[in-house]
């Protein structure tokens, strides 16, 4: 699974680990789910996200 880095606008930082995340308008969330998207692993509330960073599987290095 990706990580992902959740940057709140109160300062807070969280990291996720989640196969994917999706933007769900009505309910005004972001959705972290599991692989093939079943499962909810984690929800962040939009309002309050300042940005989403996905880190890399691995490192390349040149």
């Amino acid at each position: 699974m990706a990580q992902y880095t959740i940057n709140y606008l109160t300062g807070d930082v969280e990291t996720v680990e989640a196969d994917g995340v999706e933007y769900d308008g009505i309910a005004g969330d972001y959705t972290f789910t599991g692989p093939d998207g079943m499962g909810v692993i984690a929800l962040a509330p939009a309002a309050n996200v300042r940005s989403i960073v996905r880190q890399d599987d691995e490192a390349v290095t040149g």
